[in-house]
């Protein structure tokens, strides 16, 4: 019985998104990115399923601001753990276990040649980050590898969270339920 109260409890904050729902989507999303539990996104997106009403543009401002920002925020702050172990432990740890990897330093080093940190290598952070099918944690990690500076990786992460977040929950709600009028 406890698990048909969880399942609940999640199909309410997607179907009837509230203030209410904003911390505990936060707490969950950082979980899941700290330890990459499952498609965060794509399980929330699929409670419109339930939705009873049609999906109406006031439906998806409510989704974008208490859903997809509180996991997109969420998300942002369980993948800086990630980053910075990646970081500052990457080098020793794929220098010691490069055998077992398939991958050495120096091809990390070959592979940073081509990211510069400028604007087209962010672009193309930022829509890795949109993909809701792409899986946050390696990207945390190789972004902490290619010693991605910070300010960058945590807007870019926050932003691409949060359009996620939204891109799936709209084209969810509207393949089901198509988009209604006000």
């Amino acid at each position: 019985m406890p698990d048909l109260h969880f399942v609940e409890a999640v199909k309410d904050v997607v179907v009837n998104p509230a203030v209410g729902s904003m911390v505990p989507l936060f707490i969950f999303s950082f979980l899941n990115d700290l330890i990459g539990i499952f498609p965060f996104a794509i399980a929330l997106a699929g409670q419109l399923l339930f939705l009873k009403e049609p999906f109406t543009l006031a439906l998806a401002m409510k989704l974008l601001v208490f859903v997809a920002v509180p996991v997109g925020i969420g998300s942002t702050f369980g993948s800086i753990p990630l980053y910075v172990v990646a970081y500052f432990g990457g080098k020793p740890a794929i220098k010691k276990f490069h055998r077992f990897l398939r991958f050495s330093w120096d091809d990390v080093e070959k592979m940073s040649h081509y990211f510069r940190g400028s604007w087209y290598d962010e672009i193309i952070f930022l829509l890795l980050r949109c993909v809701p099918v792409l899986p946050s944690i390696p990207l945390d990690i190789a972004s902490g590898i290619i010693r991605m500076q910070f300010m960058p990786f945590l807007v870019l992460t926050m932003v691409g969270s949060i359009v996620r977040m939204m891109l799936t929950l709209l084209v969810v709600g509207m393949s089901l339920h198509g988009l209604s009028q006000i």
